[in-house]
């Protein structure tokens, strides 16, 4: 298939790996990656690859049957608004993963120009992937990714599209808003940014998950309590951070998430936390992933106290406004 991945970060550059060797015809559009070039692998991908880049938004829709969105969410809707009039109904958009209803946002925009689009919403991404000196290093391909989609005859077409690009590790769930609350990256960020914030802000070298502590893996529990409980009053069930674990990284014994973050550490170590403020675990997870929860649960009349302590903290550490950071979310909310 004809593939282009938007986005040029290493997870971004990661799926373009992933689709060459499944033999896709892959393009990169890429605000950050200058040209076409080659990028070195190591870890669960190993090797060279070359990376053609298209140049810009029309070139992407018309190479394209799929396109799979890993830009970071601050930059999403720049990119949705800029395909949107070169998109066609025949052509599929995935999101990876699945941030803020993007895709509703997408499927919004569509209609308001009387056409439709098929879209696909994953719980998270493939792959983890990070760069450093030698190139991109993939810490793991996980093994279970929750999905929905909207705009297919059926599940079993949008499923075996997934699986045809990158292999059977999807399981179907049905609906984007259940997705959107699948998503465990912030929560487990913001535990972790919060209690290693000197070390990020000094730039210090350190082990994510080693750093997972108990005194973090309770917060990491606690906010996942909250989760589970805004999803079951929206009607849904959906994974636990154990489960999140046990199916992301094969062969765990369970435990707390303290104990299985050390397993994983153990059996790979060299994830390292982010080294600068700038970082997706902050201006990323939280406008992205936290504020959009937090409205969703006062829909409910129920705010989430610990989600929402973690936004005010954040943003009195950085002097920042972020729940004034999410530029789609006035939009996602009332079609959702």
């Amino acid at each position: 298939m004809k593939a282009t991945v938007v986005g040029g970060g290493p997870v971004g550059l990661t799926y373009c790996a992933l689709l060459k060797q499944a033999g896709h015809d892959v393009r990169l559009w890429s605000q950050s990656r200058s040209g076409s070039g080659v990028e070195h692998f190591t870890g669960e991908i190993e090797g060279d690859h070359r990376i053609e880049q298209v140049a810009g938004a029309e070139e992407a829709a018309a190479f394209a049957e799929v396109l799979v969105m890993a830009r970071c969410a601050q930059g999403n809707r720049a990119a949705l608004d800029a395909l949107v009039p070169h998109l066609r109904p025949e052509q599929v958009v995935i999101f990876s993963a699945e941030l803020s209803y993007a895709s509703v946002y997408l499927r919004g925009a569509i209609a308001a120009q009387g056409r439709s689009v098929r879209t696909v919403s994953w719980s998270t991404t493939v792959p983890t992937a990070q760069r450093n000196d030698g190139g991109i290093r993939v810490g793991t391909l996980r093994d279970t990714v929750d999905m929905a989609s909207a705009g297919f005859e059926d599940a079993e077409e949008a499923t075996a599209l997934c699986v045809t690009l990158f292999g059977p590790r999807f399981r179907y769930v049905g609906d984007v808003l259940r997705i959107g609350l699948s998503n465990l990256n912030p929560q487990i960020h913001l535990a972790n940014a919060i209690a290693n914030l000197t070390r990020i802000e000094r730039g210090e070298s350190w082990e994510n998950y080693e750093c997972i502590t108990p005194a973090v893996g309770r917060l990491i529990e606690d906010l996942d309590t909250e989760r589970l409980a805004l999803a079951e009053s929206y009607g849904f069930e959906v994974r636990s951070v154990h489960d999140h674990y046990l199916m992301t990284f094969p062969g765990l014994t369970p435990g707390t998430v303290s104990e299985m973050a050390g397993q994983v550490f153990r059996r790979a170590p060299g994830t390292l936390g982010p080294r600068s403020l700038d970082t997706r675990y902050i201006w990323e997870d939280v406008p992205f992933g936290l504020v959009p929860l937090c409205a969703l649960a006062r829909a409910k009349g129920a705010p989430m106290e610990l989600h929402e302590a973690g936004i005010r903290l954040l943003s009195g550490y950085l002097g920042a406004d972020f729940r004034a950071k999410n530029d789609m979310l006035s939009e996602v909310l009332e079609a959702l």
